[in-house]
């Protein structure tokens, strides 16, 4: 446990939290999850690393799968009412995160459930009981909130209810501790009442730090397209933790590994004081990552990687080959997609306009081509992915 305190942003209240490890009780552990998007991000990892953590000491992990109230939208931190998602999409994205999320939580000691088997069956007068359960005064006490409503933004009252229905979901689960990014504190915190207002032991609210994404000034976020992918090759994982501002790596370093924080603490002295340089620290969290994610050999293989072609500028030797029946002028985000280089249309497009398609080392801003203009050439997407196209004879 000491682990996790010691990671912690905010624990309320600390005793009640000292209390129940005295207590030597099997604990539920609370964590939801919106299924916004179809990816999990390195940031979204941290916090489930940190719920699998509570299952190595023996405790239940509660992932409740956020399926009524991604449809509502989470207004944390928002300036303004945030777009719905319509219940397609977010069963797409359940199917596109779970298998995932298995993979890194432990089998034996877990409930994985969806919030939409109780949400979406309160009734009116339920609903209405659940509403009373908090004041206008205390939401308006969320500095979201408050300040939209000083700036005369609108508010919608269905995002009064996200809190709610996430505070109904610590009734229903019976959660003795929730956890959550440190944007989520009111909302642990109206748990707590939510759950009072229901008879219930009050929750301990444990959040934590946030990781900031590639850009290093926002929260890491799939829509910000700043998040480093967990499913993404280990070259573009390594590659992208190369790539964040030298101050950001501490969080990553918390919250992403193992070491301790006075450790950590000492990497940052060490790079103080000139004993350390920063780009060797940033490549022992980049190979305690993928180490993590995949193994220690491949780490040391996107390691050698990185340094060959971001650092060297040399092309690989053994680079993915393509064979297709194109002839002709080609749409390339449809090119690319089909054949798995890029997620998506949209993707490739964005990735094409900004420069990062190279042909023969030349930027091609245009998204369609002659395919003899890139039959057989070298072509690069990004700065690490490196690969051919050819026609098939």
């Amino acid at each position: 446990m000491k682990y996790l305190i010691n990671r912690a942003s905010a624990i309320s209240p600390k005793d009640d939290l000292d209390d129940l490890i005295k207590s030597k009780k099997k604990l539920r552990i609370k964590l939801g999850i919106d299924p916004t998007a179809p990816d999990v991000t390195l940031g979204w990892y941290a916090i489930l690393r940190s719920l699998r953590k509570f299952q190595e000491l023996g405790h239940t992990a509660v992932l409740i799968l956020g399926e009524f109230t991604a449809q509502v939208g989470d207004p944390s931190g928002k300036s303004e009412t945030r777009t719905k998602l319509n219940e397609d999409d977010v069963d797409k994205n359940s199917e596109g995160v779970l298998p995932i999320i298995k993979n890194i939580l432990l089998d034996s000691n877990i409930e994985i459930v969806s919030n939409k088997d109780w949400l979406a069956k309160l009734s009116t007068s339920e609903l209405v009981n659940l509403s009373s359960s908090t004041t206008l005064a205390q939401m308006l006490e969320r500095d979201d909130f408050s300040k939209r409503y000083k700036d005369g933004n609108p508010i919608s009252l269905t995002e009064f209810f996200y809190p709610l229905f996430q505070g109904y979901d610590s009734v229903a689960v019976k959660a003795d501790i929730e956890i959550g990014g440190h944007d989520q504190l009111w909302n642990l915190m109206l748990g707590r009442e939510v759950q009072k207002f229901y008879g219930m032991q009050p929750q301990i609210a444990m959040t934590f730090p946030l990781l900031v994404g590639t850009d290093g000034k926002k929260k890491m976020s799939q829509s910000l397209n700043n998040y480093i992918s967990v499913t993404d090759t280990p070259e573009n994982i390594y590659g992208k933790i190369m790539s964040i501002p030298d101050d950001l790596m501490w969080d990553y370093f918390l919250m992403l590994t193992d070491y301790e924080p006075n450790q950590i603490q000492e990497f940052k002295s060490n790079i103080e004081d000139g004993s350390e340089n920063p780009f060797q620290i940033k490549k022992l969290l980049g190979e305690l990552i993928v180490t993590e994610l995949y193994n220690e050999k491949i780490a040391n293989q996107a390691s050698l990687s990185f340094k060959t072609i971001t650092i060297d500028k040399d092309i690989p030797d053994d680079i993915p080959n393509y064979t297709v029946s194109h002839a002709g002028l080609v749409h390339l985000p449809k090119l690319l997609t089909e054949l798995g280089i890029t997620k998506s249309n949209s993707d490739a497009r964005r990735l094409i306009t900004s420069g990062s398609f190279k042909i023969e080392g030349e930027k091609y801003l245009t998204l369609d081509a002659e395919f003899n203009d890139i039959n057989d050439k070298n072509l690069q997407l990004g700065k690490r992915k490196y690969f051919s196209i050819n026609k098939n004879k």
